[in-house]
């Protein structure tokens, strides 16, 4: 820092500092000298990227350029939105497919198999931006039939939320998630029933469920005591690979709905360039 001339020093002045430039760096030359260990070591770790990576393995995501928050404190904020979301519809999935399932088992090949086949899969085939934006034109409060204004048009609780009770609480937030809810269910039953129904047919074929029928047992204590327990299996296995497919879809529903989870601010960060979100 002292070794420094302004520009209209003279020329023997800056030529002197120049000087001094030279044989400070003469002295000092090693530190640039880097050993082939060294070398390896600056390439690969003193980068953008391996720093980017050392904060991620700190759960250091940076700060939103947004809001100037950070990103770990605002997502641990959003992820309780769309957890709750994704699980409360999964677990309504299951509620509702497995009795399906077993129906469909029991009277296979029946006209009632056969129309809940085709039911299911109707619903399947459509897609879930387009049911959503279907429910809250007839049965939200924007609705032009006044009889069916039942759920809120959005988001996640009222503006009087604090002011309720407990109870009141929890149904304020079981109004708001019931079209969410539905849209995210339906599109699961067709293949979660499937399941069910193949499951339960390869177990009621068993030898040991022939059994249980020779015995005298009744066709319900069978089929509920001894044939659902292991049709169950092939279901259950399947909930490690629905979770995060809940998850994703659960984008297009927060950003119809109005939730504020992670999929309505992933949305949001890319529409404002929020780059550290976005990563």
């Amino acid at each position: 820092r002292q070794m420094r001339y302004a520009l209209e020093d003279p020329e023997d002045v800056k030529t002197a500092v120049i000087a001094q430039w030279f044989e400070w760096y003469e002295e000092h030359q090693d530190r640039w000298e880097y050993s082939l260990t060294d070398k390896i070591r600056i390439f690969f770790l003193e980068t953008r990227f391996a720093t980017y990576w050392s904060n991620l393995l700190r759960l250091d995501f940076g700060v939103s350029l947004v809001t100037r928050e950070p990103v770990l404190q605002t997502l641990a904020g959003k992820l309780k939105y769309s957890i709750s979301l994704s699980i409360t519809s999964l677990l309504l999935a299951y509620f509702i497919s497995v009795p399906i399932g077993i129906l469909s088992a029991v009277w296979k090949d029946t006209l009632v198999d056969r129309s809940i086949t085709v039911a299911l899969f109707i619903l399947y085939s459509l897609p879930s931006f387009f049911v959503g934006a279907l429910l809250l034109f007839y049965f939200s409060e924007g609705s032009d039939i006044h009889a069916l204004r039942w759920f809120p048009v959005g988001g996640w609780r009222s503006a009087n939320y604090m002011e309720l009770t407990t109870i009141q609480q929890i149904g304020d937030i079981v109004w708001h998630l019931a079209l969410p809810v539905l849209c995210l269910t339906y599109g699961s039953l067709a293949a979660l029933s499937r399941y069910m129904r193949v499951g339960l047919l390869d177990v009621i074929r068993s030898d040991y469920i022939r059994t249980a029928r020779a015995k005298g047992l009744t066709e319900w204590t069978v089929i509920m005591k001894h044939a659902v327990r292991n049709g169950l299996i092939p279901i259950l296995t399947l909930m490690a690979s629905l979770l995060p497919a809940v998850l994703g879809g659960s984008v297009i529903i927060e950003v119809i709905f109005s939730i504020p989870g992670m999929g309505l601010w992933m949305i949001d960060s890319i529409y404002q360039r929020d780059y550290n979100v976005i990563m």
